[in-house]
């Protein structure tokens, strides 16, 4: 072999791995979803939102920003949604910080169960609950393969 058909073969091999498709596999085809949650006529901030695709047993996820818009990720950040209709939750709860434990020597000290409760703090829902299961929420859409995937969701009591 020629020193140029050596470096050619050297070439090809070390580029053709990159080629094909770059979608790993076992993975469907995901369409670009976005949206905004509303709550009272408010944007609905922080909010989780997920789209369930029964037929496909696979869950899309987003969460809301400030103006209480998302954009679904199935398995990347922001690669959207399946194809298909889907069942779609949303849910927002309150951060309960818990109260830092004294250390043993301080004068704030308490013993574990002495005038404390031993019942761990429930989250309090900051949107009505009923959003968040998708027995309850109510809420579809229908990811199309192609045209825009806009679901903008106004929650009411």
């Amino acid at each position: 072999m020629t020193r140029s058909a050596v470096l050619l073969a050297l070439l090809l091999t070390l580029l053709l791995p990159g080629c094909g498709s770059s979608k790993p596999a076992g993975r469907l085809p995901t369409y670009a979803v976005t949206g905004a949650v509303t709550y009272k006529g408010q944007p609905v901030a922080g909010a989780d939102i997920t789209f369930f695709n029964e037929a496909a047993n696979k869950s899309s996820f987003g969460r809301t920003n400030d103006k209480g818009e998302y954009k679904l990720m199935t398995y990347a950040p922001g690669d959207g949604a399946l194809e298909g209709k889907h069942i779609v939750t949303i849910a927002k709860v309150e951060v309960v910080e818990s109260k830092p434990v004294a250390a043993v020597d301080s004068p704030d000290y308490a013993p574990p169960g002495l005038n404390q409760s031993t019942d761990p703090v429930k989250p309090k829902s900051l949107i009505p609950a009923k959003y968040a299961k998708q027995t309850s929420s109510g809420l579809l859409a229908v990811v199309n393969a192609t045209g825009a995937n806009v679901y903008d969701f106004e929650l009411t009591d």
